[in-house]
């Protein structure tokens, strides 16, 4: 609810007529500001109790269970700064000052679309995926094969690949060729991105791209960017 709700609401229940200014004022003197809320997923009960479960049995699960798996997982950045981010103090009249003006591309300039996994020990090369969309057949041929079968490898046989539930990584062509490489898949509970460790990753990756004055494009040495 915004401060003119607020104003709308405290007029038809007192009469009493006030500006939305003053109603910040009094909302800021108590220790109230406006903030975005949290996105989330949409949670069912069936899904909550699916995460709930999960949650429960590997609550106690140590280093060593986890040191095998690999977490995956694609993530879209834009390739210029989100300018909605970014607030700036300055004084009456100024408002057109090159130092205070932020450049933007109209229709949100494009973004890229990456792929990456991580591991207690280690990583892949974050791979970008380019010229359309990730399809079943790209993610086989562009990363279970060429990035995740030789990282199985490495690890040994008890290795485990985490790549949730979008119907690209379930796909039969897919679940096919990981039988065939003998790779055994996480369970995983559905809408649960928030459980994915590799988001936390996305997060930082995602502040470190658009705080970069001129934006630059993503690298695959993630070093570069931590």
């Amino acid at each position: 609810m915004n401060a003119t709700l607020l104003q709308q609401h405290l007029r038809s229940a007192t009469g009493t007529t006030v500006s939305t200014q003053t109603v910040r004022n009094r909302l800021h003197g108590v220790g109230l500001y406006a903030r975005r809320p949290i996105v989330c997923v949409t949670l069912t009960s069936r899904y909550r109790r699916d995460c709930r479960k999960w949650a429960t049995e590997h609550v106690n699960s140590r280093r060593n269970e986890w040191s095998n798996v690999l977490f995956s997982d694609e993530s879209r950045f834009s390739v210029h700064p989100d300018n909605r981010r970014i607030f700036i103090w300055r004084d009456h009249g100024s408002r057109n000052n090159h130092s205070f003006v932020h450049e933007s591309v109209r229709f949100g300039g494009g973004g890229v679309l990456v792929h990456g996994g991580i591991s207690i020990d280690g990583r892949t090369e974050l791979y970008i995926i380019r010229d359309g969309p990730l399809t079943d057949h790209r993610y086989r041929d562009e990363i279970l094969r060429p990035i995740v079968v030789p990282y199985a490898a490495a690890i040994g046989y008890d290795f485990i690949l985490m790549d949730d539930n979008c119907r690209r990584h379930c796909a039969n062509l897919v679940e096919d060729f990981l039988f065939e490489e003998g790779i055994i898949r996480m369970e995983w509970p559905a809408c649960s991105p928030d459980m994915n460790p590799i988001k936390h990753v996305w997060d930082v990756l995602g502040r470190r791209v658009a705080g970069r004055q001129p934006p630059h494009k993503l690298s695959k040495n993630w070093k570069e960017l931590f």
